[in-house]
């Protein structure tokens, strides 16, 4: 009995994730935005937006967690809206941008990654003072990518170098 009441009340902490996966569509046709964008802007993680969205070995996230459903209700159609008119100081964009030179990446590829035009870029890296919310947003979703691909990539060398 105290083992079913345990898995119950564990069960309580998760909801059903079909209307946040509505949610995180009808965000992404709301502003234009691809599911990194989203999950930048509600504070997930790219890789949970990703399998909310598209499943897990073709099978679809039946639940979630309370909080990345708290995360992704907070995000109205509004603020994804605004994101292009909201101007914000342009030091974390210049931030998540500097993150991207370091990983290798060069203008013409984050401009294409992130749908702006180069000469936006190289004005952010000269020291621009403002940018828009949604550039800040694309370039940390840009980053954040990135990041998680390196990890990726180092934990898939690992094995390799105990083996050896």
């Amino acid at each position: 009995m105290a083992v079913r009441a345990e898995h119950e009340e564990a069960s309580d902490r998760w909801v059903d994730a079909g209307p946040f996966r509505a949610q995180l569509l009808y965000l992404m046709a709301s502003g234009s935005l691809s599911v990194d964008d989203v999950a930048a802007v509600a504070g997930i993680s790219a890789r949970l937006a990703d399998r909310l969205l598209h499943g897990r070995n073709g099978r679809p996230l039946r639940r979630i967690s309370p909080e990345t459903a708290r995360r992704l209700i907070q995000v109205s159609d509004q603020h994804v809206q605004a994101l292009r008119r909201i101007i914000v100081p342009a030091a974390s964009a210049r931030l998540q941008l500097r993150r991207l030179y370091r990983a290798g990446w060069e203008n013409l590829a984050i401009a294409q990654q992130v749908r702006v035009a180069t000469p936006q870029l190289v004005e952010l890296a000269a020291g621009a003072d403002t940018c828009s919310l949604l550039l800040t947003v694309r370039l940390t979703a840009a980053a954040r990518a990135e990041d998680s691909l390196r990890y990726r990539r180092r934990l898939s060398f690992l094995p390799m170098q105990r083996a050896a």
